[in-house]
């Protein structure tokens, strides 16, 4: 929407806090000096492009605002703003000489990038003149987000930009209610139990609509005392062979074998929500707004954060697209493009992008400026967990790979057509061939 629409919407929508709103049109990062923007002269722009592959949807309306908002509080700084996927595009656009200058990137693309040379180290960027200090990162970022952004030789490609939870549940309350259900479960026990109660409400009617996601069943054996990796530090190879993960997937058959719990594929869970037949669903908290646009008002939806485990732990699998500098432009594109990117990742626009998309926030500064929308707003609030819960996924280029042949074996379990011990040996010898690199993807 265009800028003045945006400061004057009502707050019927989702409005940030003034000084947020302040902030982030006049170019600041909310607790740090602002850099001053002259007016400039014809000659005096600097035009970059920006590609990110938000092409739909609430998230591509907020990147659009985004690009104006910047522009409006930059003028010595225009962005092009593309729909364009730069984990897919971005190395054959490079080595055709059509890059952008500034890209949103998934890490699984990361290292092919660097061996071409098609990405800049940022390091001297974020420790330069206009840079950032320690003081500054840790207000901003999580220390977990911010690890994610280095490299394993020490550099750093990519600076932050969106975050999500990849397991919250979103609920009828309709149906909680119809089931007697009074208080929404905070266990996976508890969750089975209520789906369970939920289920014997009628022919038709399902306690929980899942499509399986291996990041997701990561979650729940590591609330279980599970683990995926031999150890959090050596994770070039599985170990998925053991008791928690065994409790884990059990519990997910018997929900699915006791008809309490439908197995769904692509966004169909989404679809079945909507018809209020579904008491849960298990999403990634980007999927809310697709979730509440297919509810459309029919009932309330409530929010539960990623449920306890038997080991009375919680785990959050955060994931999310990164933003990153090509090798591209003069010298002056490129300091622009760092001005644009520090801008993008800073708090108030991080927390503008949150507010529209329901991702979380990054750093501390950013969650002290979302408290006010997640009290009005509970259900979203249900993205947000404890920091130190969160983990994410290795930084190999053989990860993705990986994480889909151990997917296949992951639904075969589910389906009953392997045993589940059977089934976590084959997931740990598959994962690992694939991630060792021994099998190609």
């Amino acid at each position: 929407m265009p800028i003045s629409d945006w400061i004057t919407q009502k707050p019927v929508y989702r409005v940030l806090s003034f000084a947020a709103l302040a902030a982030l049109i006049s170019g600041s990062t909310v607790g740090f000096n602002a850099p001053s923007h002259r007016s400039p002269t014809a000659n005096k722009v600097v035009h970059i492009v920006y590609w990110a592959g938000h092409a739909s949807g609430a998230l591509h309306a907020a990147v659009v605002d985004e690009v104006k908002m910047f522009n409006h509080s930059h003028p010595d700084i225009q962005v092009t703003f593309h729909d364009e996927g730069a984990s897919t595009h971005g190395l054959a656009a490079f080595e055709a000489g059509q890059a952008p200058n500034v890209g949103m990137l998934s890490g699984y693309i990361v290292p092919q990038l660097t061996q071409a040379g098609a990405i800049l180290n940022l390091k001297p960027y974020v420790d330069g003149p206009s840079g950032l200090t320690p003081q500054e990162i840790h207000k901003r970022y999580y220390p977990v987000v911010w690890r994610d952004m280095q490299s394993n030789a020490g550099k750093q490609y990519l600076m932050p930009l969106e975050k999500k939870s990849l397991l919250v549940i979103y609920y009828n309350e309709s149906l909680f209610k119809r089931a007697g259900i009074t208080t929404a479960p905070t266990t996976w026990s508890a969750v089975g139990n209520d789906a369970s109660r939920i289920a014997q409400l009628g022919k038709g009617y399902y306690g929980i609509a899942w499509t399986p996601a291996l990041r997701q069943f990561f979650d729940i054996t590591l609330s279980d005392g599970g683990k995926i990796f031999p150890t959090a530090t050596h994770r070039t190879e599985f170990s998925l062979d053991n008791p928690g993960a065994n409790r884990a997937l059990t519990m997910l058959r018997s929900w699915i074998a006791h008809k309490s719990m439908i197995m769904t594929t692509g966004y169909q869970y989404q679809l079945d929500f909507g018809t209020g037949k579904v008491g849960m669903v298990i999403d990634a908290s980007a999927g809310y707004t697709y979730d509440k646009g297919s509810v459309g008002g029919k009932f309330v939806m409530g929010g539960i954060s990623a449920p306890k485990g038997t080991s009375g732990q919680s785990s959050q699998y955060i994931n999310g697209a990164s933003l990153a500098m090509f090798n591209v432009g003069t010298q002056a594109q490129k300091q622009a493009s760092w001005t644009f990117m520090k801008w993008l990742s800073s708090p108030a626009v991080n927390v503008y992008w949150n507010e529209h998309t329901n991702y979380l926030p990054l750093g501390p500064a950013g969650y002290a400026l979302m408290k006010p929308f997640y009290t009005q707003h509970p259900a979203e609030a249900a993205s947000f967990s404890n920091p130190q819960t969160w983990w994410f996924k290795p930084r190999s280029a053989n990860y993705q790979a990986a994480e889909n042949a151990v997917q296949v074996v992951l639904e075969k379990a589910l389906r009953g057509q392997l045993s589940v011990a059977s089934a976590l040996k084959q997931m740990t010898t598959v994962g690992t061939n694939y991630l060792s690199g021994k099998v190609k993807g």
